[in-house]
C-alpha cells in the first residue's frame, strides 16, 4: 500500500528521524542516494550502459545526487555532475559534492564561461540524465540557468530520472510552468500529493518509492492517503448459503428518452458487483422505453398523482424493501427529475448514490447540497460537474484540485469521489487515489458503469469509503487488462462490463 502524503508531513518526518531518533541527516541523504543507485541499476541496467549525467542543485535534493553519483561511479558507471543554482547547501551537501570530486567524478559549473559547450557534448552522449536540482520545497516557477537547463534537458532523447520530484513541480499540488519531464521519479519514503495531482503524472512518470530509514513509529501521528491497489481494493463477502435478499436491493433512478443506455448500464455494472434485486424506477411517460431492457433487471413506474406530481405516500410504500438508490444517469435535468431528488435528499436515509443530472439538478438548486450534509450519500462528480457544484472555475480546479475538493467536502459535510485519471476519494476523514485505468475509459457511460459499481458495492454493506474506491479501481483494472487484447480507443462501457471480475482475463495478468 502506497501511501500519500503533503511536502511539510515529509519534513516533519525528516524532523522526526534527525531530532527524536537520533538518526543523523548525513545517514538519512546516504540511505536516500544509494537506496536510488540501487533502485537504477536493478530496474534500467541498459540506460546505464552509456554515461550518466546528475544535475544537483544547492540544497539537500542536491546533496542526494551527488550520493547517487558517487555510488553509480563506485559501480564503474561513467557519471557527469553538473552543479546548477545558487543558494546555500547543507553540510552534509557539501560533503558529499567535496567527496565526488575526490572521486574525480567530472563536473560542470554551468557559471564557467565555456560550459555550454561542454554541456552539449556531454548531454548529447549520456544514455540516463538525472535531475535532482530542486527537490520538494520548491514552490513558484524555475528561472534562470536551471530554467535554461532544464528546456534542453527535456529535448534530449535519454532516460530521464527526478530525484523525490521534478524540478518545478509543486509537490502539494502538481502545478508547475516548467518542470522537469521524469521517464521515472524515485521519491523517498513516500508519494507526495504533487506526483498524482495537476500535471504531476505527466511529468514524474512511473513513480517509484525509496524507503530511507524513517522508522515506522514516525508515521503514527501522521494522516496520510493512500494510493488504491490490490491490497486496499476489495470485493464484498460472498456465502453459498444465501439468497438474493442477501445482497441488497437497489432502486435505480435512471434514463429517459434517448438515454435509456445510462440507466441499462448503471444497473448491469451493479448486478456485476453483485447486488441481489435491481430495479429501473421510471416516469410513466417513458415505460415503452424499457422494453429492451437487461433481462435481470425489473423496470417500475415512478408513482403519481393525477396531476403529474410525484406521489410521495405510494414512493414510499413502494420503496420499503430497498437497500441503496442510485439517482442521476441519464435523467434529464426536469420538473420531474426535481421532484424525485428532493424526495430522495429529504426522506431518504439509507445509503445513496447522485451521479450526472442527478449532480446537474444539484447545480440549479444548491439549497439541497446544504440538505445532504452528514446523510449517508455519495456524490460521483467528474471536474466539470464538480466546478458547478461548488461554483468555481476550471482554472482554480486545476491550479489545486485538492484544497478545492476539501473545502467543498468539509463544508458541506459529504461524501465525493472525484472523477478525472486521477480520481480521488474524501469524506473529511479518509483519502483514496485510484491512478489505474486508461483514455479507453473517455468514453460516454463509463461514469454510468462506475456508478453502478458503487451502488452494487453500498448494497452488499460494504463503506463508502470501500465501495467507492473498490469500484473505481476495478473499473481501471479491467480497463488496463483489456489493452492487452483491443486499443484503448475501441474500449466501450460495454466492454468493461463484459469483462469485470472475468478470471480468465484476470488469470491472464497473473
Amino acid at each position: 500500500m502506497k501511501t500519500v502524503i503533503t511536502s511539510q508531513q515529509m519534513k516533519d518526518l525528516d524532523f522526526k528521524a534527525i531530532n527524536e531518533f537520533g538518526i543523523p541527516s548525513a545517514v538519512l541523504m546516504e540511505n536516500a542516494g544509494k537506496g536510488c543507485a540501487d533502485m537504477l541499476l536493478r530496474l534500467f541496467p541498459n540506460f546505464l550502459k552509456q554515461s550518466t549525467v546528475v544535475m544537483c542543485g544547492p540544497g539537500n535534493n542536491g546533496g542526494d545526487g551527488y550520493v547517487i553519483a558517487r555510488w553509480l561511479a563506485a559501480y564503474d558507471i561513467p557519471v557527469y555532475v553538473i552543479k546548477v543554482g545558487e543558494g546555500k547547501s547543507s553540510p552534509e551537501t557539501l560533503l558529499n559534492m567535496e567527496l565526488c570530486q575526490k572521486m574525480e567524478i567530472e563536473f560542470i559549473e554551468i557559471t564557467d564561461n565555456d560550459y555550454e559547450e561542454c554541456l552539449d557534448s556531454i548531454l548529447a552522449q549520456a544514455g540516463v540524465i538525472i535531475d535532482a536540482i530542486y527537490g520538494i520545497g520548491f514552490k513558484g516557477k524555475l528561472q534562470g540557468q536551471a530554467a535554461d537547463l532544464i528546456e534542453k534537458v527535456n529535448t534530449i532523447p535519454a532516460f530521464k530520472v527526478a530525484i523525490d520530484i521534478p524540478s518545478g513541480l509543486n509537490a502539494d499540488t502538481g502545478s508547475m510552468e516548467l518542470a522537469f519531464r521524469a521517464d521515472v521519479t524515485l521519491t523517498m519514503e513516500s508519494l507526495k500529493f504533487g506526483h498524482l495531482l495537476g500535471q504531476g503524472r505527466r511529468y514524474s512518470g512511473i513513480t517509484e518509492v525509496i524507503p530511507i530509514g524513517i522508522p515506522d513509529t514516525s508515521w503514527e501521528n501522521e494522516p496520510a492517503a493512500w494510493v488504491l491497489d490490490e491490497e486496499t481494493a476489495c470485493l464484498p463477502f460472498r456465502s453459498r448459503y444465501t439468497h438474493k435478499g442477501d445482497y441488497g436491493r437497489i432502486a435505480v433512478f435512471a434514463g429517459s428518452p434517448g438515454f435509456t443506455g445510462a440507466a441499462f448500464m448503471a444497473s448491469t455494472a451493479a448486478l456485476k458487483a453483485g447486488a441481489g434485486l435491481v430495479t429501473i424506477f421510471t416516469h410513466p411517460d417513458f415505460m415503452s422505453c424499457y422494453n429492451s431492457k437487461p433481462f435481470e433487471v425489473m423496470v417500475k413506474t415512478t408513482p403519481l398523482d393525477k396531476s403529474g406530481k410525484l406521489d410521495e405516500i405510494a414512493l414510499d410504500t413502494a420503496l420499503e424493501k430497498f437497500d441503496t438508490i442510485l439517482f442521476g444517469p441519464g435523467c434529464a435535468v426536469s420538473e420531474y427529475t426535481l421532484q424525485i431528488l428532493t424526495y430522495i435528499i429529504n426522506k431518504w436515509n439509507k445509503p445513496a448514490v447522485i451521479d450526472a443530472d442527478g449532480l446537474n439538478t444539484l447545480t440549479q438548486h444548491p439549497q439541497l447540497i446544504k440538505t445532504l450534509s452528514g446523510k449517508p450519500f455519495i456524490l460521483t462528480p467528474h471536474w466539470g460537474e464538480f466546478c458547478r457544484l461548488a461554483d468555481i472555475d476550471m482554472q482554480a480546479l486545476k491550479n489545486d484540485c485538492l484544497t478545492q475538493l476539501k473545502s467543498f467536502v468539509e463544508t458541506n459535510n459529504l461524501k465525493v469521489l472525484l472523477k478525472s485519471y486521477t480520481s480521488i476519494y474524501y469524506d473529511t476523514e479518509t483519502m483514496y487515489f485510484n491512478i489505474n485505468g486508461n483514455e479507453g475509459l473517455a468514453t460516454g457511460g463509463s461514469g454510468d458503469v462506475l456508478s453502478g459499481l458503487i451502488t452494487g458495492f453500498l448494497a452488499q454493506n460494504m463503506d463508502f469509503a470501500e465501495a467507492a474506491g473498490s469500484a473505481a479501481y476495478y473499473l481501471g483494472y479491467t480497463a488496463d487488462l483489456l489493452i492487452k487484447k483491443q486499443e484503448t480507443f475501441s474500449i466501450t462501457p460495454t466492454d468493461i462490463l463484459d469483462n469485470i471480475f472475468k478470471r480468465d482475463l484476470y488469470d491472464d495478468e497473473e
